[in-house]
């Protein structure tokens, strides 16, 4: 399957033995500022431990920033535990261009991002019935309003491959006025989402995008994170 949706992330250290969740309790959190050019600068509110910066464009390059949140489950495990990413990147808003390989579309007259199987179809050579129903229980949508901002996000299951590695990913934008940012990450293994779906790190992730704000003012030196949020 071609890995469109997350080119670069890591894939999460498989254990042996299922990791235990802590009682969910209300995470504190700070508020965040991350500058990754004009247009596209942003407040949200992040977990107390997440590290975070911006980087605006230099040469040519897109902005760029994100959050790091280690351990964000608080799992108890031996094993070395990937910490939690979410990525972002500046871009021109165009809906369509930004979602020209994402399995959805804009619908005009209901305001919201639908569902758009054939692009994942595509990616198959003659998809029987049975697998582009696999395919479409793979692609959840979910809607995606910030606090000044609109876009979409979506997660897809692996279908194919060693169970044991398949991932969820999840791709999310953001559009406000010529700007967009929008980034890609995972979200769990599905062996253990399945075990218990406090694993899907989804909810944790949709919870920091609807906090973002989009900015007009430069952010201070002193707001800007100094740890890095891209490896």
């Amino acid at each position: 399957m071609k890995r469109w949706i997350v080119a670069g992330c890591a894939a999460l250290v498989v254990s042996g033995t299922m990791a235990d969740v802590t009682p969910s309790q209300e995470e504190p959190t700070k508020t965040a500022v991350i500058d990754m050019g004009p247009g596209c600068r942003i407040r949200l509110q992040v977990p107390q431990k997440a590290g975070h910066g911006g980087m605006p464009p230099e040469s040519g390059a897109r902005g760029r920033g994100g959050i790091t949140v280690e351990n964000p489950l608080n799992l108890k495990r031996n094993t070395y535990i990937e910490p939690f990413y979410l990525r972002f990147y500046c871009h021109d808003a165009d809906p369509e261009a930004l979602s020209e390989s994402a399995p959805l579309r804009y619908d005009a007259p209901s305001q919201t991002w639908q569902k758009e199987m054939q692009k994942l179809y595509g990616l198959y050579t003659d998809p029987d019935p049975s697998f582009k129903r696999q395919l479409d229980r793979a692609v959840r949508i979910y809607e995606m309003k910030s606090v000044n901002a609109a876009g979409f996000a979506f997660t897809l299951d692996d279908v194919i491959g060693d169970e044991r590695g398949r991932l969820r990913y999840f791709r999310y934008c953001l559009f406000r006025g010529p700007k967009a940012i929008c980034g890609q990450t995972d979200v769990g293994l599905l062996v253990d989402i399945r075990r218990n779906p406090k694993h899907d790190l989804t909810p944790y992730a949709l919870k920091i995008l609807r906090s973002i704000e989009f900015i007009d003012e430069a952010a201070t030196p002193s707001s800007v994170a100094s740890q890095p949020a891209t490896r």
